[in-house]
């Protein structure tokens, strides 16, 4: 009789329907191990002893697992279940649930810094916070990953805080097929540059010029260099991100950016907040 056996064409699940025996149908339903490279997003209590982990992964996407007995475990999970940490992660999918078994996860390196800089503690934390907000489940490519694991890198070597977020966002938006137009009207193609004032129009996903500008629509007018700073830092490399930029400007595209994610996201990150209050010059901060 026909029943479900474990296919290995992909790193996937894969299950496929075969005629096998009776002495196969032991081994039938047993799902493969997947090993990834991968850093953890969250994690929360589950009964005494487990957590509920979520990872961005290299080769997965994002992964959602419960590590059975993580609280209590020095060999499976020691020192691997922790923010800013670079991990080797093994785990089993169910065909029968979308939370995955995490077998295992070996250290591969840590990022130092986070743990005795505030201000990088907490864009660090702005990172994985907005990382699983934009992710949903298995979408993400090695994109996503690569990005994470490039702003953390250049976060802990100790790059311009303010200029590599707004540039991560913009790639994290185009990463996960929300792009926007930055460089030109998005009616009538007049180049940015050329604008002493320009309109971010969410709806519309990027700018218009003010001829473009629909009657009663609602837009956000920025100055234009802005608009040419925010092109800048969405098509070019993160490690770039520092190069020019006024404090002014930047100010101006943090407003923009947090425009155009609060369109894709639902509810307010509460760790947007804890960067502005960890910022040395905060009126409020954390210090």
């Amino acid at each position: 009789m026909p029943v479900a056996r474990v296919g290995t064409r992909t790193l996937f699940v894969k299950l496929r329907m075969r005629w096998v025996s009776d002495t196969d149908r032991s081994v039938a339903l047993v799902s493969l191990e997947i090993a990834t490279a991968a850093f953890v997003l969250r994690t929360r209590p589950y009964g005494e002893s487990d957590r509920i982990v979520t990872l961005i992964t290299e080769t997965q996407g994002k992964v959602t697992g419960i590590a059975k007995g993580a609280k209590n475990s020095r060999r499976r999970f020691a020192g691997t279940l922790e923010p800013f940490v670079h991990i080797h992660a093994v785990f089993r999918q169910r065909p029968s649930s979308d939370l995955a078994f995490l077998v295992r996860c070996e250290f591969l390196g840590a990022f130092r810094r986070f743990t005795s800089d505030l201000e990088r503690f907490a864009a660090g934390s702005y990172v994985l916070e907005l990382t699983d907000r934009m992710v949903l489940g298995r979408e993400s490519g090695r994109e996503v990953y690569r990005l994470v694991a490039e702003v953390l890198a250049l976060l802990d070597g100790g790059t311009p805080i303010e200029p590599v977020l707004r540039a991560f966002e913009l790639h994290l938006l185009a990463a996960s097929g929300y792009a926007p137009a930055l460089h030109r009207c998005r009616t009538c193609g007049t180049p940015a540059e050329t604008a002493e004032t320009i309109y971010l129009s969410v709806e519309r996903g990027g700018l218009l010029c003010r001829a473009c500008v629909p009657a009663g629509e609602a837009v956000r007018p920025i100055a234009g260099a802005t608009a040419v700073e925010l092109a800048r830092l969405a098509a070019g490399p993160l490690a770039s991100a520092a190069a020019g930029a006024s404090a002014r400007t930047l100010v101006e595209a943090a407003a923009v950016a947090e425009h155009l994610l609060a369109a894709v996201t639902s509810g307010p990150l509460r760790s947007r907040d804890f960067v502005a209050r960890a910022r040395v010059d905060s009126p409020g901060a954390l210090r």
